[in-house]
Parts: structure tokens; sequence; C-alpha cells
């Protein structure tokens, strides 16, 4: 029998966090669930396509950032968020709920918590995230992306499942890679992440600008920059004469990686998983700022497979792509053994395994 109250999915901040949450929330809806969707104002972004059948915004920060003040400002705002999550889950009554990282996810599973309601976390990262340190002792389950999950605190068990992958990802799995022989152009997608984007606008620019004619003639470039860069990115790659497509914002990223032999970007836990998934070489770009350093976590499931080149950020300039560039883009070879390297490194069948688990909690919650 279809299950009346909704499952609560709790993400925001990121598409990083709400893109597993909107998978998961494609495969509940297969099964025939409901879905009730618990978001800040930077989540509502992503949320044009996302199947919820209710949804709520609750205010949230991070209080681990900044000076006392700030630290004191987001205390209000996750008290202010968990009394929204406490007075809409007595309206729409969850039955169970997930939270996916992200501040967000905090006062909402703290809420269902309060409210006796079975919940899960996901980790999405190579290392466990603060907010999902604090609520991983009280969590039914503790899934994530990655053989190796740091921070893990100690007594608590978790299973690897892989990063749930929407439907447009998944459709493209194990997509051939595009022919790439002597006379064939050579696809190269860049995308810099919505942090340190600057940095993507002019390293990856000025290294393909100094690469060889005979290779520059062959490369066609698919350029994500910010809005404020794009004319300066749009002229440079003009003056180099190499045909590119630049924009602020890519809204088929997934057939943009399938249709490239190569991907430059940061190393966000679904760029990394969406880069098995499909099955593509990468030149990572770890963001240097990224908290506990996840993003080079994420990267190693990849380096350390041959499937990409790690970059630190102090070393993502010009020399060093240039080299990088030329190396792979003369030896087509080496990038389809990229690809074959990356297919699979991350879990497949996430959405599925994530899915079973939150069955589970209503099975045994009925049960009681």
């Amino acid at each position: 029998m279809t299950e009346t109250h909704p499952i609560a999915l709790a993400a925001g901040g990121s598409g990083g966090h709400m893109f597993p949450a909107e998978a998961l929330a494609q495969e509940l809806k297969r099964r025939g669930r409901r879905v009730l969707l618990v978001t800040d104002a930077r989540g509502a972004r992503y949320t044009d396509s996302f199947p919820a059948d209710e949804m709520f915004q609750i205010s949230a920060a991070t209080p681990s950032i900044g000076g006392p003040i700030a630290k004191g400002f987001a205390a209000v705002s996750i008290a202010q968020g968990l009394f929204t999550a406490l007075r809409e889950f007595r309206k729409r009554k969850p039955v169970a709920a997930v939270g996916f990282g992200g501040y967000p996810s905090l006062p909402a599973m703290k809420a269902a918590s309060f409210m006796h309601i079975p919940y899960g976390v996901h980790e999405q990262n190579g290392v466990l995230g603060r907010a999902n340190r604090l609520l991983v002792k009280g969590a039914a389950f503790t899934a994530h992306a990655f053989p190796v999950l740091e921070k893990l605190p100690a007594g608590v068990a978790a299973i690897e499942v892989g990063n749930p992958v929407r439907d447009a990802v998944a459709a493209l799995k194990n997509a051939p890679l595009p022919p790439a022989g002597e006379n064939d152009p050579i696809g190269i997608l860049i995308f810099g992440g919505s942090q340190g984007a600057t940095l993507f606008s002019s390293a990856p620019v000025s290294a393909i600008a100094s690469l060889p004619e005979t290779l520059r003639r062959r490369l066609r470039v698919v350029h994500q920059a910010r809005e404020a860069d794009m004319e300066s990115v749009k002229a440079a790659y003009d003056a180099a004469g190499v045909q590119a497509e630049v924009a602020p914002f890519f809204t088929d990223l997934p057939e943009r990686m399938a249709a490239a032999h190569l991907v430059i970007s940061r190393a966000g836990a679904s760029t990394v998983t969406e880069l098995s998934t499909i099955g593509r070489g990468s030149i990572l770009a770890p963001l240097g700022i990224a908290m506990d350093d996840h993003q080079t976590g994420n990267a190693r499931v990849l380096s350390e497979a041959s499937a990409a080149i790690l970059l630190p950020e102090s070393r993502f300039n010009e020399d060093a792509l240039k080299a990088a560039l030329e190396t792979l883009i003369a030896n087509p070879g080496r990038l389809e053994a990229m690809a074959e390297a990356a297919r699979g490194r991350v879990k497949q069948g996430a959405a599925a395994a994530l899915a079973d688990q939150v069955e589970a909690l209503l099975n045994a919650r009925q049960a009681a």
C-alpha cells in the first residue's frame, strides 16, 4: 500500500547536496512514496526539477566560520530553522527523514529526532561533513559515497552506497567516448563550481591559448564561466583561434560531459560521481578553502585509479595545465584509458540502495 504520509529529505546550500537528494526523490516517487523537501534559500535555486510533493524552507547558517558575532547569528538562524521544522513536521507528519548534509539538514534532522521520526544521513564527500558529524550518532543509518569516509565518530557504523545520481546522469552511464583519431576534434569541458570560479576563467584559457597551433585547431571547448568573466574568456579564445562555447551556466551539463573527451573542474562529490558514472577523464583542482579539504579526498578516488590528474590550487596554473593538455591531446589513447579507468570507481545504484534503507526504516516502524 502506498504510504500517504511523506518522507522528508533535507538538503540545501549547493547542488552537491541537492542533486543526490533529487536522485533519491526520483527513486522514492517510482516506489509510490510521497516526498517532502526541506531546504534553504540557496537550495531553493535547484528545485525546478525536484520531484517533491511538498516543500518548505528553513533558515540555516554555518556556525563553524567567522567570529563570535557571526557564530551567534548562525546559532539564532539554526534555532529558527529548528522551530520551523518542528512546526511543519507536526503539520505534514513525515514518517521518515533523510539528511544530505549542509546546515539546512541539521535543524531538520534534530526536529525529526525530537519528534521520534526515524532518520538517516547520507554523506556525499570522502570526509564526513560537520553537520553530519552532529547527526550520525542519532541516525538509524549512515550511508556514504566513497570507499573511505574520514572523520566518522568511533562506534558509528556506516554503509557505502555511492552517490545517488539524477536520472539525466544515470541515462548516460558508460557513455562511449567520442572518436579521438588524429583527424577528430577533441572536446574539453571546463567548469569551476560556484566558488573560486575566477581561477577557472584564467588558468585553463591561458594554457589552451599557449598550445601549439596544430593542437589548438583540434579543440572544441565548452566553458562555464562567471558572467563577469565571459567577455574576456570569449576574447581570449577568439584571439587564440580556438572554437569555444562560453556561458555562465549550462542546464545540460551531464550531456556536455558525455560529449567531451576531457573535463577540467573542481572535485565536488557530485562531479566526481558523474565523471565515474559517465566515464570521463579529468583534470581536477580541489577547492582550497573547502572544509577539511574534503575535495582532495574526493579527487583521490579518481586520481589514484589514473582516471584523473589532480592539481592542487597552488599548481593549477598555465604551465602545469599546458603540459597536461599537450600530453593528453597528443595521445588520444590516454584519454580513452582515463575514461575507462573512471567508470565504476564510485559505487553504482546508490539511489536504489538508499531508498532500500528508507524502506527498511518504514518497515521497522510499522512492525513496532
